[in-house]
């Protein structure tokens, strides 16, 4: 402190100024101790004791003195203890940890957001990382808690710590608004986003849904408060597009979802007309084998590419350099698919 106006603060109306009441320091690895302060008014400036006696009385007549009000910790870091934090899956802070209420408010948020924690906000976050990975307000969190609480897993001590497991697991959006999970998994819950107003349908048996529409996007989760789980089907949300799709498994563990197309399909081509590169993209929605054929408008043969490709979105690249301007065809074929479209090659 140097003079009177350090480290002070002002109300909205610029009337009213607040200074030092309490400072407490943090000496080398030995934790604050806040019945030692240091806050003394009669060390002239500039110290570290704050704001003089002088400093109590107000220079200008027309407005109040100021008050001594806000405390000042100088340097260090606390820790809090683990055994201090809030109990895991004690997500309403009731002191009573993995209970249905917890897993009912859990399953709340991932409709109406943070908004449904109500208590303390902070501490019903930290409660949430059910399944000791660091990661709070998963829906892996949620799958875990509700395992414990019909008693098919056990809960991670408050000290726990562990690292975030995940599977891997493909969806399918149809053009029918279908949304479905490889039947090479169990998916226990499902947190989906979707732009857009929408009602959506539940496909998968034995589950609960719930929806919310924030006024840009429609929350949606799929659990169950049995612990049941599903493949296959699994909600429709008609044509709108999926913002996000979180998953955990039946084991709790987090689904990295890879999005496949649900048919054949072959974009045209682009740039176009082009010189002398373009990018012919396609879609399979199994794993098969690909052939890409270039035609000239003769209908000879000028190139062709083929492979074995995943079941996703893939692209060709042409280089056409040594082509002649014109018009061009390509064919696509994957198994029973084909399906032929122009460009041209503008040189």
């Amino acid at each position: 402190w140097y003079d009177c106006g350090d480290n002070t603060i002002s109300d909205v109306s610029g009337n009213q100024l607040f200074m030092n009441n309490h400072i407490y320091n943090f000496e080398d690895t030995t934790s604050i101790d806040f019945s030692i302060d240091l806050a003394d008014p009669t060390v002239p400036f500039p110290s570290y004791s704050g704001a003089t006696l002088d400093c109590d009385i107000a220079l200008d007549d027309t407005k109040p003195d100021p008050l001594r009000f806000i405390d000042f910790v100088n340097g260090g870091v606390d820790i809090a203890c683990a055994d201090s934090i809030d109990a895991r899956g004690d997500l309403n802070l009731n002191e009573i940890p993995y209970e249905i209420a917890d897993a009912v408010l859990y399953s709340n948020y991932f409709v109406y957001g943070v908004s449904v924690f109500t208590v303390n906000v902070d501490g019903q976050i930290a409660a949430s990382d059910v399944n000791a990975d660091g990661l709070t307000l998963s829906v892996a969190d949620l799958v875990y808690l509700i395992r414990v609480v019909v008693g098919d897993a056990t809960a991670y001590p408050k000290e726990a710590v562990t690292e975030a497991s995940y599977v891997n697991a493909t969806y399918q959006h149809a053009d029918n608004g279908m949304i479905s999970v490889s039947d090479d998994i169990q998916i226990a819950a499902a947190h989906i986003v979707v732009a857009g107003e929408v009602e959506p349908t539940l496909l998968a048996g034995n589950m609960t849904i719930a929806s919310h529409f924030d006024g840009t996007n429609t929350n949606i989760i799929v659990y169950s408060i049995e612990n049941n789980n599903f493949s296959g089907d699994m909600i429709n949300v008609g044509s709108n597009e999926i913002v996000s799709l979180d998953m955990a498994d039946n084991m709790g563990n987090q689904v990295v979802a890879k999005w496949i197309p649900s048919n054949y399909d072959v974009a045209q081509n682009y740039p176009n007309p082009f010189n002398p590169t373009t990018t012919i993209e396609f879609s399979i929605p199994v794993n098969a084998d690909v052939t890409l054929t270039i035609y000239n408008v003769n209908g000879q043969k000028v190139t062709d590419f083929s492979g074995t490709f995943e079941a996703g979105v893939h692209e060709f690249e042409w280089d056409a350099s040594v082509a002649a301007s014109g018009v061009y065809f390509y064919r696509l074929s994957a198994g029973d698919f084909s399906a032929v479209k122009k460009m041209v090659l503008l040189k």
